[in-house]
């Protein structure tokens, strides 16, 4: 019996000798390793990309008027002060004018000539109809009295003229910016007595490059800043000739709502600079370049094929592609720097040989 025993013991060690000599001894078992990047795929897509730009502008009335005298003198009063608020036809400026005495005397001169050629015509008449002035007479009296009616209304006519030129009145409603003139000033018709600003409609004017005018139309909308408060502006005139002394086309802008902004303040404006419609666009994120040329990398059959493209304009998002791509192309949007050319690659979320790109 207990021979039999050490027999069974025996054999139970070296089963668990021989457990423990093949677990130590076994080989190990290698593990398998993806080398394949995975990465995301899609195809081009068709979208708009619009670049904007900020630029500074300055706010100032639609309508502006230098007020000139159409003749001069000297000033006998000013009726304004800067910061009033005129009507049109509003009287600003009375003035003397030498000039004013000179066709008043003409005026009573052609009156005194006017009044001894109609007495003359009276009294011919009179001779003819008795007969003791001949045709001839009688048609030079009527004429001569013609004659000097026409010379009073001429010299009537210019007197009325500059006796109105002795008042200068406002032309456009506005407010008074600038008051240029004093009493007893002796002006002529080059002096500038005042600046009136309109103020019911206020307009920005700013400049924009020649990129920025091809992109951009009379009637489109524009946005501008002041102080944190956007307004919507609409362009209503293009230069077409560059400003010689800021190098830039001169653009005009109505504003809607004027009631924050000050006439000569400074506003940010943003414009449209660059745009493109209907474009064939990929992320700006798979676009790579090698010297300067733009690539991205095409599946084909689960190898990435390097693929050069002729860019065009881009935001923060998408690319345009002028060339080199087709709308059925699977292009990788992922960046991998295991991503080489004829590299063997796995698309997300797909198994081998499957391929979808959204």
């Amino acid at each position: 019996m207990k021979g039999k025993l050490k027999w069974i013991i025996g054999v139970i060690v070296i089963i668990l000798i021989g457990v423990f000599l093949y677990n130590r001894f076994k080989p190990e078992e290698v593990a398998e390793y993806e080398t394949r990047p995975t990465v995301a795929v899609e195809q081009p897509q068709t979208g708009d990309i619009v670049l904007y730009t900020e630029l500074t502008g300055k706010v100032e009335p639609q309508s502006k008027a230098t007020v000139q005298a159409k003749m001069g003198g000297e000033v006998l009063e000013v009726l304004f002060s800067a910061g009033d608020f005129v009507t049109a036809g509003q009287p600003l400026v009375t003035i003397d004018s030498d000039s004013l005495t000179a066709l008043k005397l003409q005026v009573d001169a052609a009156e005194v000539s006017l009044t001894n050629a109609n007495n003359t015509l009276a009294r011919t008449r009179a001779l003819y109809a008795d007969g003791f002035v001949s045709d001839e007479s009688m048609e030079q009296a009527e004429n001569s009295a013609k004659s000097a009616q026409i010379s009073y209304d001429s010299a009537k006519n210019s007197y009325d003229l500059q006796l109105e030129y002795t008042t200068v009145t406002a032309p456009i409603d506005g407010l008074i910016e600038t008051r240029d003139v004093d009493p007893h000033d002796h002006i002529s018709t080059d002096t500038a007595l005042c600046v009136i600003s309109g103020t019911e409609e206020l307009q920005v004017t700013f400049g924009i490059t020649e990129k920025t005018l091809s992109n951009i139309e009379v009637g489109d909308s524009i946005e501008i800043t002041k102080n944190g408060t956007t307004y919507e502006g609409q362009v209503f005139e293009l230069g077409t000739m560059v400003n010689s002394s800021t190098g830039l086309y001169d653009a005009k802008a109505t504003v809607s709502d004027t009631k924050s902004l000050t006439n000569g303040t400074r506003v940010k404006i943003t414009v449209i600079m660059d745009q493109t419609r209907n474009a064939m666009t990929v992320p700006v994120d798979a676009v790579s370049y090698d010297n300067g040329q733009p690539f991205v990398y095409v599946y084909q059959d689960g190898v990435a094929v390097k693929t050069d493209i002729e860019s065009g304009i881009y935001d923060s998002e998408h690319m345009e592609v002028l060339d080199g791509l087709s709308a059925d192309d699977v292009v990788i949007v992922t960046w991998s720097n295991e991503l080489v050319d004829g590299q063997e690659v796995l698309i997300k979320g797909q198994s081998d040989g499957q391929v979808s790109a959204e």
